[in-house]
């Protein structure tokens, strides 16, 4: 009886042993857990910095500049015309949205033409030379709207809407007449509006290439020509593909005939 008594005596104490040993291991397995877990929490709240975002003017704003240059030739039966133009259009505008853009162009232009002419005296024919320059210059407030993409989005096709105003003032550079008024006339006064396609290429994050079709152009047009002695006269004049085309089927030229309109849009 008593040998029973240690031997159950000597079991109690290994139980005790193993599970004070086993109370050890649990600690340590939740204190490993728990530190893990910690870890764990500290590198889910560690969040990296945001990218640095744009101001919503330089999202939305945008400026460019234009080049329009052209050649005139218009022969008729008793005058020919010859000359060239060049104009330069700075620009800035607003991206309203992704497809819609606002925007104003200011600018001026320089034209030089030749003007032959017929002149009868009494019964003699004979040609007159005259060099006729302008300098004019031009407003365009408009809005432009993007019908499609292409290429992954590097091709855009718009249709813009343009209003105009803007004033010429043509004088004599050469023979008798150096430094006068051509035909009497001061200056004059154009407006109107006109709507053409435009197609404009990106070729990287801050440059976009356009290049205007305004011979494709419709529209609507009203000039005010004042002369030297008071006297004004009006001409109004529907513009249906910017009277190049019909002309050019008639072969007869007019300006911008041989012409080409052209800038970058720049974004900040």
């Amino acid at each position: 009886m008593k040998t029973k008594l240690l031997f159950l005596a000597a079991l109690l104490c290994s139980v005790t042993v193993l599970m004070a040993q086993d109370d050890h291991i649990a600690n340590g397995l939740s204190s490993v857990a728990a530190i893990a877990g910690e870890a764990n929490t500290v590198g889910d709240t560690v969040t990296l910095p945001p990218p640095e975002q744009k101001p919503l003017w330089k999202q939305k704003l945008y400026y460019g500049y234009n080049f329009d240059i052209y050649f005139h030739h218009d022969s008729r039966k008793d005058r020919k015309e010859n000359g060239w133009s060049i104009a330069l259009q700075p620009e800035v505008g607003w991206k309203l949205t992704d497809r819609i853009y606002l925007g104003m162009r200011v600018g001026g232009s320089y034209a030089n033409m030749t003007i032959q002419s017929d002149v009868k005296l009494i019964d003699t024919t004979y040609t007159a030379d005259l060099r006729v320059h302008h300098g004019s210059w031009q407003i365009e407030p408009y809005m432009r709207y993007r019908l499609k993409t292409l290429f992954n989005g590097k091709v855009g096709i718009w249709i813009e809407t343009h209003l105009f105003t803007g004033m010429d003032f043509p004088r004599v550079t050469d023979n008798m007449e150096r430094g006068t008024d051509y035909e009497g006339l001061r200056h004059s006064v154009t407006y109107g509006f006109q709507v053409s396609p435009v197609i404009t290429y990106q070729f990287n994050k801050k440059s976009t290439f356009q290049i205007f079709f305004s011979i494709l152009s419709i529209g609507y047009s009203g000039s005010t020509y004042c002369y030297a002695d008071g006297s004004k006269q009006y001409i109004n004049d529907v513009i249906i593909f910017s009277g190049k085309l019909s002309n050019m089927l008639a072969n007869q030229f007019t300006p911008g005939l041989y012409g080409l309109k052209f800038g970058v849009q720049k974004s900040f």
